[in-house]
Formats: structure tokens, C-alpha cells, sequence
């Protein structure tokens, strides 16, 4: 029983492996970019405890794209 508490969370760990973008998510990023910056969204929803949103996280990752590829 100890032996799966310790194993648990270094199998759930190395499921959080960063997975390298594609040539079409950086286009989109970038198309992203040109078209209305990369401004982190304003979210009320966060600021209240309720977590990140779906659009918040998408501009998340693709300033990480972007800045992994220039």
C-alpha cells in the first residue's frame, strides 16, 4: 500500500511532460498575436477562486509557444 502512495505521484508527474507545438499551433499562435496581441485577458472568474479559463490558458500557451520559438 505505501509502495503505491510513493509511485502514484511520480507516475502522475511525468505525465505533465511539455509536448513540443506543432507548425500549425505556432501559425496559429502567431496569427493570435497579429490580431489582438498577447495581453493575458482580464478574469473576474480567476480573481474569485473559480480557476483558469479555457481562453486564459489558450493565451498561456501560446506565449510559451512563441517564446520557445523565436
Amino acid at each position: 500500500m505505501r509502495l503505491i502512495a510513493v509511485l502514484t505521484p511520480a507516475l502522475l508527474l511525468g505525465a505533465c511532460v511539455t509536448t513540443r507545438p506543432t507548425s500549425a499551433q505556432v501559425e496559429s499562435c502567431r496569427a493570435m498575436e497579429g490580431n489582438m496581441g498577447l495581453q493575458t485577458p482580464h478574469d473576474h472568474g480567476e480573481m474569485k477562486g473559480q480557476g483558469r479559463n479555457p481562453m486564459n490558458l489558450s493565451h498561456d500557451r501560446c506565449l510559451q509557444i512563441l517564446r520557445n520559438a523565436q
